[in-house]
């Protein structure tokens, strides 16, 4: 875990805002420099605390088709299942949960049948693998919101 200080959540909620925002912007409005700005980005890209990354709408691409994967695997295997899942260059996104699935992984493919043949072929061989559910994302209607509450060190899990 990183100690993030008000100063990087407020980089962060600018970020998260509009990813392309320019550091000297971003300096103006929290009335420090762009050099601190950008320091203050580069260890929190460093750390692994902060991606910049592009996101399409599934519902605006016209080939491809985007799933969400629920997995259910068993404890002695889930880090096994998790590495596995992570050199697939399909998978986009993996996250362990708490809940009716350990596992989340966001796949594109190419259409329906190489989503089977993925599921089939990839997925549930793996060992620990108990239960798979795959349901087709077709339009996002909100991908995040600007009035959240924003984490403060003594919030955060």
């Amino acid at each position: 875990m990183t100690d993030l200080d008000d100063l990087d959540h407020s980089i962060i909620a600018a970020l998260e805002e509009d990813g392309r925002r320019a550091f000297r912007e971003i300096a103006r409005s929290l009335n420090v420099s762009e050099g601190t700005v950008r320091a203050r980005y580069r260890r929190l890209e460093e750390t692994g605390v902060l991606k910049i990354a592009a996101f399409a709408d599934p519902g605006h691409l016209r080939t491809g088709r985007l799933a969400l994967l629920f997995l259910r695997v068993a404890p002695a295997h889930h880090d096994a299942v998790v590495a596995a899942l992570c050199r697939h260059p399909e998978i986009s996104y993996v996250s362990t949960m708490l809940g009716r699935a350990d596992v989340f992984a966001q796949v594109l493919v190419q259409d329906d049948n190489e989503l089977w043949r993925f599921l089939q072929n990839q997925v549930r061989p793996l060992e620990g693998v108990l239960d798979t559910e795959a349901v087709l994302e077709v339009a996002v209607h909100k991908l995040w919101f600007n009035g959240r509450v924003p984490l403060s060190p003594t919030s955060a899990p």
